[in-house]
């Protein structure tokens, strides 16, 4: 059998698009890996634990979250009870990572958001921390709903899979 040099030879489509989807995952699972590293020796974890997010916003859907950090969370803001939950907000390669802590006391729930941008190109980097008071707006079935610098955020009671 002798090969024709005029006729080229054609990988199927659905093989060079597995290569692809192999290659995406492998770079989302080394992201992931370096903020899990990163969140680790940054600072220690946040009372009620950590929650993931695409986007952090008025609509938030959860990708995920410690087992129970959803549930102290929203006890506490219910309550005006002292907690904290971090939450990251991620992208391919950036993102920003949220830590939302109630204090008690006065005549109403004090709630603070400390926040800090990350890269993880060129071998990695964070921006500074920056603080800012919240105001809790409600408490209901569907999560904890805030006000930060003019921005609406919701802590989702639950994680709801699939969304992003």
């Amino acid at each position: 059998m002798q090969l024709n040099p005029s006729r080229r030879t054609r990988r199927p489509r659905a093989i060079v698009i597995l290569g692809a989807v192999i290659v995406a995952a492998a770079a989302a699972t080394a992201v992931i890996s370096w903020r899990v590293s990163q969140h680790q020796t940054a600072a220690p974890p946040a009372a009620c634990g950590s929650a993931w997010t695409h986007s952090l916003n008025g609509q938030t859907h959860l990708l995920g979250a410690d087992h129970g950090a959803l549930t102290c969370f929203d006890l506490a803001a219910r309550a005006c009870r002292p907690a904290s939950l971090h939450v990251s907000e991620f992208g391919v390669d950036t993102g920003t990572d949220y830590t939302f802590t109630i204090e008690s006391g006065g005549p109403s729930c004090r709630v603070t958001e400390a926040s800090n941008f990350y890269s993880a190109n060129g071998g990695g980097s964070t921006g500074p921390v920056t603080t800012t008071s919240c105001l809790r707006t409600a408490v209901t079935g569907g999560g904890v709903s805030l006000t930060c610098a003019g921005q609406d955020v919701l802590i989702p009671a639950q994680v709801h899979q699939g969304l992003g």
